[in-house]
């Protein structure tokens, strides 16, 4: 009864009783009859996941803040927060599916495929020598490059290994040594991946497609 008096003198409380009610009365009792728009879902999980860094950071809540206005101006608020409801199922579904992937990774065994000598292709550096590994992990294969007694490098140089294959070339990704000469990089090789030699050249940048330093060490 306080209730009611109150919604005869008060605009706003009467004005938020009647969205609520209209919202309510429109909403189906079967919920599972209520579907999302497949275009909503692409922006709201886009949006929650989106990991581009722009000009001004923003934070976690700043992120669901817009998130709340966007759904507010698309819903009512009984409907949109179904729709959260839905979408935090969704994503709570695709973290607990991606942990116990991770989790399986972790007890399948690694197993060493091959075991490569580098040895060093300078004069001027005789010491240069590593190992190359072909590791496997269930159906995953990597390479991992271990490279030691290289020569320091200057600025935006940077070590990169190659990958040959019937004299063509491929990236296998770049590296820098550490204080001591020492350098390492694990690359992801492709289902059916295979090579006939590994080549390591100094390069005056990361943006090298094809070779334009000096060969320092390789198999």
């Amino acid at each position: 009864m306080a209730f009611v008096e109150h919604l005869k003198n008060c605009t706003d409380c009467k004005k938020e009783y009647q969205e609520l009610s209209q919202a309510w009365h429109a909403l189906p009792f079967d919920y599972t009859e209520i579907e999302v728009p497949e275009s909503l879902k692409g922006e709201v999980l886009g949006f929650v996941f989106d990991h581009k860094r722009r000009s001004v950071p923003e934070t976690f809540m700043t992120k669901m803040s817009k998130l709340a206005m966007m759904l507010k101006s698309q819903f009512t608020p009984v409907s949109a927060s179904i729709v959260v409801v839905l979408l935090l199922a969704i994503i709570g579904f695709g973290i607990a599916n991606v942990q116990d992937k991770n989790r399986h990774a972790e007890n399948i065994p690694i197993e060493i495929l091959a075991a490569i000598p580098l040895k060093a292709a300078n004069h001027s550096h005789p010491g240069t020598n590593g190992i190359a590994y072909i590791v496997q992990q269930g159906s995953e294969k990597n390479l991992v490059v271990q490279v030691h007694e290289l020569p320091s490098v200057e600025a935006s140089q940077v070590y990169q290994v190659w990958l040959l294959k019937n004299g063509t070339r491929e990236n296998g990704g770049i590296f820098k040594p550490d204080l001591h000469g020492s350098g390492i990089l694990t690359y992801q090789l492709a289902a059916g991946q295979t090579f006939d030699q590994i080549g390591i050249t100094v390069e005056p940048d990361a943006n090298s497609n094809q070779p334009r330093g000096e060969k320092i060490a390789g198999s």
